[in-house]
């Protein structure tokens, strides 16, 4: 560190022992301004005092100067203190005990014992107390008492029966254990402790505290109050004194310790500036001179500090010191940052900046009002800084009205009825004329002042919050004295008036002098604010550095022009509010966006009548003149415009708040610019804006629209539902005009956002009318007038159709709102999956936390109005595929009763008519599943018609299934490999009867879906037909038709059995029957083309459409199935009362003996082997590649790519109803009670996990290394194939699979963040269920994987290779070696899951280990392959024992194992190194046998005096040589 050869120091031993580093002035700008800011005084004041620019937590102190008022980095670094104070919170106090200190009000003094710095914060081993009498502190009072306060005293004690908030105990708590914290034993408040005073503020007051016209503020205000009056009556007597006690509170406040007070001499400070006494030498470091301060120490102690006297070089080292100890201060301790929420918060929003900053992300747009961010917020802190600001306001207000100069006189002419008068005039009050002493305010401003360029920002922060504080206290004065110069203004007219010309009377005389009295206090007051405070601190603050500090700067400037318009609502204050609108951090655009609306807003609050709040009396918000605004409004419109857009939500409400004031003052009247005007309208559709900036923007929209003019109309009169009408067709021809803004398709357009509209205008009281009325949007949609822009243009067809989708979204929403805010959940969400319900619905309940009835009368309004008008909307937009969907939903939310209505049954069966043709002819996704949802729904329920629902909707059951009969039937045998014999009479035959009279009259589909598909070109098996696509398609969507319904309900309701034959499970033979021979058809043969043998490929089906609809109609029938299985498992368990537990599981093997009764034959289990054996066949379509065939004479044709989609396609579904179905059930139904729960376990599925094992094999390479943003494909295809192996895994995990494990286990690491979030949740439950079994699994995996790689070892075909054979080996090496190394990471993931901390998560795990290690070393030392023959190379396997360090960790952690696992491996080691072939073990996998010892800790064996010699290791090998052992040239 460098000395600044202007400003010499001295490094001297400081009495923390710390040593003092080299500082140099940071206040050259403030020492110019010197003579302007104390042109006043005849003394010579400190004029610039030298700060640190410190940031804390820096290992060294840096020089700064002022211009950090420019800089954007100077944001300050946390300590390892404050790092480590993140996560920490507030000690809050056990009791109140020692918080009952007496409040200082008189003039005694102590001496409290200094806290050493190991008892700093804990308040010492011994704290001395004083009692005094305890009580409540003040609470809220009546307005009454309030204006008591202002005339007489207020006592800070309370009522008996007035108890404290919430709010306010977590407060004073918060307050109490920043106290204990943070002030030494027996420091009490007083003028030698003002921060005491002000943590200690929240008790009660001893005795009465004279309030004069102080507002009360808050309950801290008599205490503040009292505090005031103390400093200023010392500061009459001793100004010195009373600036230190004012520095030290800042001081203190901002994380200084004891010792950094200034010395207030008689023994009350702790010290003198040590700096002070330290700089008046030349700057030597010798050792007389460090001893002599020390010995002068003492009597340095007692010595008041002269603040006039010091000079720059000693206030450079008071803020040094200062800084030093802030430095070291604790983030929990620290009472007030730059930071409004604490210096804890500020510390991590710190880190965090750093992490974005590295991660490339944005560190200043984020959402500032963030819940994460307030985690970390201190209560204490945040109630401390208010309580700091309040003091320095009522400080400047005191210091007015009873400093040294300030008087009192009354005139001898007022009398009762002279106030009367001047009570008519408006004021009520003719008080004496006042002399404010505004020159101690002003000498107590410009110390602060001295501050406020200091480098370090909580020390600018304080500063500048002190002075602005004081400012508001005097500009409030100043606009009282305004308001009563007004007053004498006019009595001086009139008094005037009522005289003769020439003649003025006494009392004229007497006003005149009151008025310039007046004039020359408000003058004295505007020029301590103008001047010092203005110019000397915010003009430069404004542009600080830190953007906590420009908001601060910025908002007093909003209090200045509310406080005195006539000053501060000008172009050349105004303009500020524009500028710091381009602020880079949202904290200051936010305050200038503020300051711009809060003329605004008073004005309006003032003209609604709404009472001001306490301290805000004096405001001249009468003198506003909005028009004052027009400049700058124009300036900055565009930016104001563009901030609706910010990327913080905070800042875009602010920004739409101000607009819409805008709008409504007429400052934009004269705008043309369409851009400015569609970026605020089209905010109301923007999902990703705040609902209150969705609100603003409709209100903006609202007021350009002329159907919502009020015409002359009587504003209190409700609209009729026409007028309702017409205002809900503006807004959608609106929205219909934006949503089909530029080359959009019609069937693109997001007509979802209607949604938004509707939230916004149940938001809006005085619209709400509009999406509760439903005749009036039944109307508006019946009327399907023309869609037109706001200036009565015809927007087009394209609008037209879009604004009829918006009012049906904007009605199904208000019908959804409505109900979810009148109705409880379970009705809302009726007959639906509770995995499927999403609680997303923004609307409130009713009443205090709990829904009202869904039996309201306003719901009953709605369910009539919609039950009569939906029959005919479902015809009218039968064929609209964006419409339909959120008319079919509607049914769901009608109240049931309205169904038993006589006048309403008409319209009902009309409703389930047309239900169920929509759902027979549609194949959209989400028309078929509200389809479904709302028909189930109305067949529930207790209301008079439930029969016609239950008979409609089992006329739509048995629809498809006749259709799928008929599709799927190529001839006879089809139904007669079924294994259910047909009843002449039965379904299945009358439809079939019709089949083959369809056949001999062969008739062109008339549509695809509804068409007869009986033709011999629906056969698949007969040799030389041709597949018919539209066949297979319409199979596919009846298919789906079914699976839908069968998961919303049990479709064997709609069936009934004859001759003891469920038709149910005939349909699904049927099915699968029909997806067998397909699949067969389907089947990929092996392409082969020998001399021998003939080409198959003819044979196979090739055409894409084909394939497309049979892969789609397996994976339908596939779910299909499972539902009817699952829905008779669910019938027989409710039934037979079977419910699995704990208890239902035999635990001795006896009682299984002797229950003969096992269940071999049920419909459950006869639906489940036909499901096995198709899903068997999809298993069966997978296509073997060239290495797959083994035989090099083999020449393999290509199969088509839509081969390939197919084979994949059906595996697909295939592995996923399989994991669901041994999710159904489980194998631990084999020890179940229950024969027929035994019968269920589900025991044979070894063949298809080796076939889902075999196809996610083949799959694997697309799921390996994908970036952290991986695409939507990326991560669908991890979800794909792995969901369904995990659920399996973790439900059967007690007798799971562990080859399945281990396959499902090697995608912890390699596979993309996807794919390891789902293997790492698995197995995590794996571990809980059983943790034994999960350490098996990872070896299984880890052999498995580790084999594969050795497989893969590349070598070279030739002895003598080419170069770029020599080429393509190096590369292929490196490939291999970064394949081993990810072996490494996922063995080191596997340990890693075992437990966290040192410490495994289960006591299981121990033994486990042992053996799993032994278990690993033993492989890594056996030259046996998997059939027992010694055909490895000796040595081959010991790079494994890299893989199984990796759990060295925890097999140092039992000194017994350990030693086991020494023995043993010396043991196997001697046997090798013993063996013949040892000298052909190459030096890599010795190497790899030393690491292993080394990592685990092992002692190396011996080595024999004649040992074998070591092959040496060949030239670029990888890590473990190849099984061949051949040499490399």
């Amino acid at each position: 560190m460098t000395e600044s050869p202007a400003t010499p120091s001295v490094s001297a031993p400081r009495r923390s022992g710390r040593e003092r580093k080299h500082v140099e002035s940071i206040y050259d700008e403030a020492a110019k301004h010197e003579e302007i800011l104390r042109s006043a005084s005849p003394k010579k004041q400190p004029g610039s005092a030298a700060g640190s620019g410190n940031k804390r937590g820096s290992g060294k102190r840096k020089a700064e100067d002022d211009d950090s008022d420019n800089e954007s980095n100077d944001d300050d670094v946390p300590s390892e203190d404050e790092q480590s104070a993140h996560s920490s919170s507030e000690e809050e106090s056990d009791d109140d005990s020692d918080d009952d200190d007496e409040f200082e009000t008189a003039g005694k003094k102590t001496t409290p014992k200094r806290a050493t710095p190991a008892n700093k914060g804990k308040g010492g081993a011994k704290r001395k107390k004083t009692l005094i009498k305890t009580g409540r502190s003040p609470g809220p009072r009546s307005a009454t008492k309030k204006r008591a306060a202002k005339k007489g005293a207020a006592k800070g004690t309370r009522s008996k029966g007035t108890a404290k908030s919430a709010a306010q105990r977590g407060a004073h708590q918060a307050l109490a254990s920043l106290a204990k914290n943070v002030l030494p034993a027996g420091e009490t408040p007083g003028l030698s402790s003002l921060v005491a005073g002000l943590l200690h503020s929240y008790r009660p007051t001893k005795e009465n505290v004279e309030m004069g016209d102080v507002p009360a503020l808050s309950e801290y205000t008599p205490n503040l109050v009292a505090l005031a009056r103390k400093v200023i009556e010392v500061h009459n007597d001793h100004p010195n004194k009373a600036q230190l006690a004012l520095l030290n509170l800042l001081f203190r406040s901002v994380g200084g310790s004891h010792e950094t007070d200034l010395s207030l001499g008689n023994g009350s400070g702790k010290s003198k500036s040590k700096s002070a006494k330290r700089g008046a030498g030349d700057g030597s470091d010798s050792e007389m001179e460090d001893e002599e301060a020390m010995e002068t120490d003492a009597e340095d102690e007692d010595e008041e500090v002269h603040l006039n006297e010091m000079d720059t070089d000693e206030w450079a080292r008071v803020v040094t010191d200062l800084v030093d100890d802030m430095r070291h201060m604790p983030a929990t301790q620290i009472l007030m940052c730059a930071d409004p929420l604490g210096a804890v918060h500020q510390a991590h929003e710190q880190t965090e900046k750093e992490k974005r900053s590295k991660g490339g992300g944005n560190d200043e747009n984020m959402d500032i009002d963030a819940e994460e961010s307030k985690k970390h917020a201190s209560v204490g802190a945040m109630e401390y800084r208010k309580i700091y600001k309040e003091f320095w306001y009522i400080l400047g207000h005191v210091a007015l009205t009873d400093g040294g100069m300030a008087t009192t006189s009354s005139s001898e002419f007022e009398s009762q009825s002279e106030e009367a008068d001047a009570a008519k005039e408006g004021m009520g009050d003719s008080t004496p004329i006042v002399r404010l002493d505004a020159e101690l305010v002003k000498n107590i401003i410009l110390r602060i002042i001295e501050l406020s360029p200091v480098g370090q920002p909580d020390v600018r922060s304080a500063a500048t919050l002190a002075a602005l504080s004081i400012s508001h206290a005097v500009l409030d004065q100043s606009a009282l004295l305004v308001k009563k110069l007004d007053v004498a203004t006019r009595q001086y007219a009139a008094a005037k008036k009522s005289k003769s010309p020439g003649k003025e009377g006494a009392k004229a005389e007497a006003l005149k002098v009151r008025m310039e009295s007046l004039k020359r206090s408000v003058e004295d007051l505007e020029e301590v604010v103008m001047g010092p405070v203005v110019q000397g601190l915010f003009v430069h603050r404004y542009r600080d550095s830190n953007e906590y500090i420009r908001a601060m700067c910025i908002e007093s400037l909003s209090r200045f022009s509310l406080q005195r318009p006539d000053l501060f609502l000008t172009d050349k204050y105004l303009k500020y509010f524009g500028w710091m609108m381009h602020d880079k951090n949202p904290h200051v655009r936010c305050a200038a966006m503020h300051g711009l609306l809060q003329p605004f807003k008073a004005v309006h609050e003032t003209t609604e009548g709404k009472a001001r709040s306490v301290g805000d009396e004096n405001l001249m918000i009468e003198k506003i003149d909005l028009s004052t605004l027009e400049h700058v409004v124009a300036k900055f419109l565009p930016r104001i415009a563009d901030s609706v857009m910010d990327p913080v939500g905070q800042v875009q409400e602010l920004a739409m708040s101000l607009m819409l004031v805008l709008l409504k003052g007429g400052f934009l009247d004269d705008v043309s610019e369409d851009k400015l005007w569609d970026r605020t309208n089209q905010r109301c559709l923007a999902a990703d804006a705040p609902a209150t900036v969705q609100k603003d923007a409709l209100y903006f929209i609202l007021d350009q629209l002329e159907a919502f003019d009020d015409g002359g109309e009587n504003e209190k009169a409700a609209p009729n539902e026409r007028k309702r009408a017409q205002q809900l067709d503006a807004i959608a021809s609106y929205a219909a005009h934006t949503l089909t803004n530029g080359p959009v398709p019609i069937d693109k357009i997001q007509v979802k956002v209607a949604d938004l509209l509707v939230k916004s205008l149940r938001e809006m009281p005085e619209h709400r009318g509009l999406v509760t009325d439903w005749s009036a949007m039944l109307r508006a949609i019946k009327e399907d007038n023309a869609a037109a822009t706001a200036h009565h243009v015809t927007a087009g067809d394209r609008a037209n159709v879009a604004k009829q989708r918006v009012l049906v979204r904007m009605l199904a929403c208000a019908a959804r709102e409505e109900v979810g805010s009148v109705a409880d959940a379970e009705f809302l969400h009726r007959g639906t999956d509770a995995d499927a319900v999403e609680m997303t619905s923004t609307s409130k309940p009713a009443g205090k936390g709990k829904k009202a009835p869904s039996m309201g009368r306003e719901h009953e309004n709605l369910s009539i109005a919609l039950l009569k008008a939906l029959p005919n909307l479902l015809i009218q937009f039968k064929g609209d595929l964006a419409i339909i969907p959120e008319l079919a939903s509607l049914p769901r939310f009608l109240i049931p009763t309205v169904f038993s209505l006589p006048q309403r049954k008409q319209d009902y069966m009309s409703l389930i008519k047309n239900l169920g043709e929509i759902y027979l002819s549609s194949s959209d996704d989400r028309i078929l599943d509200n389809t479904a949802r709302s028909l189930v729904s109305l067949c529930n329920g207790d209301h008079a018609r439930v029969a016609e629902s239950k008979a409609q909707l089992r006329k739509v059951v048995v629809e498809l299934r006749d259709r799928v009969v008929e599709l799927m039937s190529s001839d006879d045998s089809t139904i007669a490999t079924s294994a259910v014999s047909v009843d002449p009479e039965s379904d299945f035959a009358s439809v079939r009867s019709k089949r083959r009279s369809s056949t001999k009259k062969k008739t062109p589909a008339s549509s695809i879906g509804l068409s007869s598909p009986a033709s011999d070109k629906t056969s698949l098996t007969d040799e030389g037909s041709v597949p018919d696509a539209d066949s297979e398609y319409s199979i596919f969507l009846n298919l789906k038709r079914l699976k839908i319904l069968s998961k919303k309900c049990d479709l064997s309701v709609f069936f009934e059995d004859r001759n003891n034959v469920n038709q149910l499970e005939l349909l699904c033979n049927f099915v699968t029957d029909g997806l067998k021979g397909r699949l067969r058809s389907c089947k990929p043969v092996d392409l082969r083309i020998n001399t021998d043998e003939e080409t198959t490929v003819h044979k196979l089906i090739d055409s894409p459409e084909v394939l497309g609809a049979v892969g789609k109609s397996v994976g339908e029938g596939l779910e299909f199935l499972l539902c009817v299985i699952g829905w008779f498992t669910h019938s027989v368990q409710v039934s037979e009362n079977l419910v699995a537990e704990d208890d239902d599981l035999i635990d001795n093997a006896m009682e299984d003996d002797e229950d003969d009764n096992s269940v071999e034959d049920h419909v459950v289990l006869r639906l489940r082997i036909r499901l096995l054996s198709t899903l068997e066949l999809c298993f069966a379509q997978y296509i073997l590649s060239g290495d797959d065939h083994g035989d090099d004479e083999t020449s393999v044709a290509q199969h088509s790519e839509e081969q390939h989609s197919f084979s994949d396609f059906v595996q697909l579904a295939a592995g996923k109803v399989t994991s669901d179905l041994r999710t159904l059930f489980p194998k631990e139904y084999a020890d179940a009670a229950s024969p027929i729960l035994r019968s269920f376990a589900l025991q044979e599925d070894g063949r298809l996990i080796g076939a889902y094992v075999r196809f996610l094999d083949s799959k694997e390479h697309l799921l390996r290394e994908n970036d952290i943003a991986a695409s939507s494909a990326e991560r669908k295809m991890s979800q794909s194939l792995l969901y369904p192996m995990g659920r399996a895994v973790a439900t059967n995990w007690t007798n799971g699979n562990r080859r399945e494990a281990g396959v499902f286990l090697r995608h912890i690491g390699a596979s993309g963040p996807t794919a390891s979030d789902i293997v790492s949740t698995t197995s995590r439950q794996m571990k809980k269920i059983d943790p034994v079994r999960m350490l098996e699994s990872q070896m299984a995996s880890l052999r498995q994987s580790y084999e594969n790689w050795v497989d893969d070892t590349p070598e070279l075909e030739s002895d003598f290779p080419s170069e770029d054979e020599m080429a393509e080996f190096e590369s292929a090496e490196k490939t291999h070696k970064e394949q081993f190394a990810k072996l490494e990471h996922r063995a080191s993931q596997f340990s890693q899951t075992l437990g966290v901390f040192g410490r495994l998560s289960n006591k299981k795990l121990g033994p486990a280990l042992n053996g799993f290690i032994r278990e690993g070393v033993r492989f890594s030392f056996s030259n046996l392959d998997n059939n027992g023959e010694d055909t490895l190379v000796l040595g081959s396997r010991l790079s494994f024992l890299l893989l199984l360090s990796k759990y060295a960790s925890w097999a140092k952690k039992d000194r017994k194992h350990k030693a086991e696992i020494q023995e043993y491996v010396d043991e196997l080691e001697a046997e090798m190194r013993g063996h013949e072939e040892f000298e052909e073990v190459h030096a890599d996998d010795l190497e790899s046998l030393v690491a292993f010892r080394h990592i685990v800790g092992l002692k190396p064996l011996p080595m024999p005096k004649s040992g074998a010699s070591v092959a040496s290791a060949r030239s670029g090998a990888s890590v473990m040589s190849a099984r061949s052992g051949a040499s490399v040239m």
